[in-house]
């Protein structure tokens, strides 16, 4: 508590705040689950994108699962071996392709019948491919961060994987790949997924295997049960000489905490708003997802009002919290939001042209570093053309 007001008064708000400690124990809780399996554990990029984070998570020994040119680039300015990127996503174009193929990156989750193709006519050599497969599997998740069904646009239906692959036979394919969504809290999404595709591995002799992600952490009382998942889903995976995952919010989303400011306590008959000088542009996720996060005061405890935690925009979706219980605030007090290490920066926006926090890292020996500064107003114009 006194170290993220510490930072408020050191950096001002909105502020993220991430702690080295928590990241290094979460990437490792990660791969102690796997213990047994030759793993091959891979950092979400768009979960967080600071390479400052990364870096910490390549001391850590993981690989990067990466989506764009820009989450590359971040890969690479912490440092991580090409040959422990993966590439993933639904929409690569052939100039993408190139890029990645100059930049050394060999470990493709290819998409789509049609992405193939324009893999084919480039020929890329030493290049292993995983194709992600879709097993029409309910994530039980915000149907927003869903993604295991045949309605939903990422992966080839299971049941045209004999198609794709005597289409594709002169293709270096390795293995498949699955992610049927995000924040899944429930252990038998993940092992119905995981069978089915297990199983279409061991059909085509497949000796490597990419299962995704997704687990959920505890933003409101439920979260994965770890010891189960390594009970029920990683003995399906022994067998296999390589094995890789992607894990991104559960590794930093408990590590970061977003501070904002009191900035008014507006009160009506019906209602309390209090009023934060970081909204929708700060933490698009209950807008977005109608997420909810723990909220906190710093050095002040107690329910003395139910408020709506509100920001400064334009916008009645502009809401952090709703019928929040919550000390008796005033302006200048700070408010803290836990589990947004993930998906909070690297969701941000300068929506009514505000410029995006800054971002400071707590080491292990308690010292506070910047590590991305805060936006100035001219930054969000510097690329008009006048």
């Amino acid at each position: 508590m006194e170290t993220l007001k510490k930072a408020a008064e050191t950096y001002g708000t909105p502020l993220y705040v991430y702690f080295e400690k928590a990241i290094r124990e979460r990437a490792r809780i990660v791969k102690e689950v796997f213990r047994g399996v030759n793993l091959l554990p891979t950092f979400a990029v768009k979960a967080n994108n600071n390479p400052n984070l990364l870096t910490i998570l390549r001391e850590e020994g993981l690989g990067m699962d990466v989506v764009t040119k820009g989450e590359l680039l971040a890969a690479k300015l912490a440092g991580v071996d090409p040959l422990l990127i993966v590439w993933n996503g639904n929409g690569k174009s052939k100039e993408e392709m190139v890029h990645f193929l100059e930049e050394g990156v060999r470990t493709i989750n290819v998409d789509s019948f049609e992405e193939m193709e324009i893999w084919e006519g480039l020929n890329p050599e030493s290049v292993s491919f995983f194709v992600r497969v879709n097993p029409e599997v309910d994530a039980r998740t915000h149907p927003h961060i869903s993604t295991g069904l045949r309605k939903h646009k990422f992966g080839i239906p299971l049941d045209l994987l004999d198609r794709f692959m005597r289409r594709f036979k002169n293709m270096n394919i390795k293995g498949l790949h699955v992610h049927i969504g995000s924040q899944i809290t429930k252990v038998e999404p993940l092992l119905e997924a995981c069978e089915k595709v297990v199983e279409a591995s061991r059909r085509y002799g497949f000796e490597e295997i990419n299962i995704g992600g997704g687990w959920g952490i505890n933003y409101h009382g439920e979260e994965l049960n770890v010891e189960e998942y390594k009970e029920k889903v990683v003995p399906l995976l022994v067998g296999f000489k390589r094995v890789f995952v992607e894990i991104g919010r559960y590794i930093i989303a408990p590590a970061g905490f977003l501070v904002l400011k009191v900035v008014l306590v507006k009160k009506r008959k019906e209602k309390v708003f209090v009023i934060v000088d970081g909204g929708m542009n700060t933490l698009i996720r209950p807008a977005l997802y109608s997420a909810y996060h723990r909220i906190f005061v710093c050095g002040k405890s107690g329910a003395g009002i139910r408020a709506d935690v509100v920001g400064p925009l334009c916008e009645s979706g502009d809401v952090i919290a709703y019928d929040r219980d919550l000390p008796v605030v005033e302006p200048g007090d700070f408010l803290v939001v836990e589990n947004a290490g993930a998906y909070g920066y690297t969701m941000a926006n300068n929506y009514n042209s505000t410029p995006k926090p800054a971002e400071v890292l707590v080491k292990k020996s308690g010292e506070l570093v910047l590590i991305r500064r805060r936006e100035n107003t001219m930054d969000i114009f510097k690329d008009v053309v006048m």
